[in-house]
């Protein structure tokens, strides 16, 4: 009963922040696959060749061309060639295609705009769940490519716990602890945890909380 709920909650919850996104002037012509689409190229602030979008976005290449297509007639987004290889193209945004993403992501926007009413701990704590439910979309081939902390083979969970409760995890990479806070959904630097075993040694360390 309780897991009904809260699949019933989010999923209101979805189709509200997407009623919206349709209903918000300029963005309103964007579907939320396009508004994915500049969010990847926004955060990886360079261009990408097509392939290399769609595994970012984990999906195939056949399935974002319209996407694709649709945003650069709109002047979103603009093709140029690849030094490295002059037969493939890169993607970047436009001017336009930044400005659109930053009303995308304007703190008064769609689920931002739900999400300033949590304090800083219970933002913290739904990232740490956000963490696991994209980690487990991703055990069920529902998406691929995803760059979370917890799918990455650089992260200790809850190996400073003694140390420092406040700052709980550990980042191999930098090798810096980090507060739940600060965990990341999308980390440029992810190296993804190709070891099924320590994944999923990580995922139950990070789930129940167990210090290492």
């Amino acid at each position: 009963m309780q897991r009904l709920q809260l699949r019933l909650g989010l999923e209101r919850l979805m189709l509200l922040v997407r009623a919206q996104a349709w209903r918000d002037g300029d963005l309103a012509t964007l579907h939320p696959a396009q508004q994915a689409l500049l969010a990847a190229l926004a955060t990886e602030g360079a261009s990408l060749r097509i392939g290399e979008l769609a595994e970012r976005l984990g999906v195939s290449v056949a399935s974002i061309s319209d996407s694709i297509r649709t945003v650069e007639a709109k002047g979103l987004i603009e093709r140029a060639v690849d030094p490295d290889d002059a037969r493939a193209r890169r993607l970047s945004l436009t001017s336009a295609g930044v400005d659109a993403i930053s009303a995308i992501r304007r703190e008064d926007n769609g689920l931002a705009q739900l999400l300033n009413v949590l304090t800083d701990a219970d933002a913290a704590s739904l990232l740490r769940i956000v963490q696991l439910l994209i980690e487990q979309a991703h055990a069920q081939g529902l998406v691929r490519g995803t760059r979370t902390c917890l799918g990455c083979a650089y992260f200790l969970p809850y190996a400073n716990a003694d140390t420092d409760p406040e700052r709980p995890h550990v980042c191999a990479y930098v090798s810096v602890p980090f507060a739940e806070a600060e965990l990341r959904v999308d980390c440029a630097e992810q190296l993804a945890q190709d070891d099924a075993i320590a994944l999923a040694e990580n995922v139950l360390r990070f789930r129940d909380r167990r210090r290492g």
